[in-house]
């Protein structure tokens, strides 16, 4: 992360699709509980073709880390 983007308290936001067998594995309690724990913000929702969909904000090196 560049000096200004430190200094300006840059933010940063993701959206994002999980493919695979994730539905019914926990994947939006688990996701839900490392958002907490780094202090993102976003949302996570199961899709009918089977992934899990979601967007996470934040300072960019909280979001890189989740």
């Amino acid at each position: 992360m560049s000096a200004l983007a430190k200094a300006s308290g840059a933010l940063k936001s993701v959206d994002y699709e999980v493919f695979g067998r994730v539905q019914g594995r926990g994947a939006g309690q688990y996701t839900e509980e490392e958002a907490r724990k780094l202090g993102v913000v976003g949302w996570v929702k199961n899709t009918h073709q089977g992934t899990v969909t979601g967007q996470v904000q934040g300072p960019e090196d909280k979001v890189n880390a989740m």
